[in-house]
């Protein structure tokens, strides 16, 4: 009896042994846990403030591009004016027509100046939406003059290429031909 009291004993014992190192094992990997999520919970943040700093910053960028942009239009809509005033004597009709073009380049640049990024992409998704056909004459026509600058463009560097060429003798080996040299039939 002693065997089995021994037994069970000894069993008992290394139940509550294996019990303990089990319980031991499930909080420290309740632990592990915790601190895995807390380390997730860390990065996450870390990450979002990252994004942010970066969005921030390209946001920046984009609004000085915007200002840039707008400056732009305030020039050109001077240089409209400055032209209208060349027109006024000689063609009046004209001229009102492009002080009135400058008056809504000034406009449409005081407009893109102040507002923000998101306001300026709603405003732009909004247009695009009421005139769809309007907003793919323009691309088609930015397409348009693209493709006559860039064909032109090769034109010019094709001619100077091959006004080059025309000074240069084909071999220069060959010599000269002297008047009188060559007679034909």
């Amino acid at each position: 009896m002693s065997d089995s009291t021994g037994t069970r004993s000894g069993a008992t014992t290394a139940s509550s042994a294996a019990e303990a190192v089990r319980s031991g094992a499930a909080d420290a990997m309740a632990k592990i846990s915790d601190v895995a999520q807390q380390a997730m919970g860390e990065a996450k943040k870390s990450a979002s403030t990252l994004a942010s700093a970066a969005t921030e910053r390209a946001k920046d960028a984009v609004e000085e591009r915007i200002a840039g942009g707008a400056d732009l239009l305030g020039q050109v809509a001077a240089s409209v004016r400055v032209a209208a005033r060349e027109l006024d004597p000689a063609a009046p009709q004209l001229a009102g027509f492009a002080r009135e073009a400058a008056e809504r380049i000034d406009d449409f640049s005081r407009e893109i100046r102040h507002k923000t990024v998101e306001e300026l992409l709603e405003t732009s998704s909004d247009f695009a939406r009421r005139q769809p056909a309007l907003l793919f004459g323009a691309a088609a026509a930015c397409g348009f003059l693209l493709f006559r600058m860039l064909k032109t463009a090769a034109s010019e560097e094709a001619a100077r290429f091959g006004e080059q060429s025309y000074g240069v003798a084909p071999h220069a080996e060959s010599p000269p031909i002297i008047s009188g040299q060559f007679h034909g039939p």
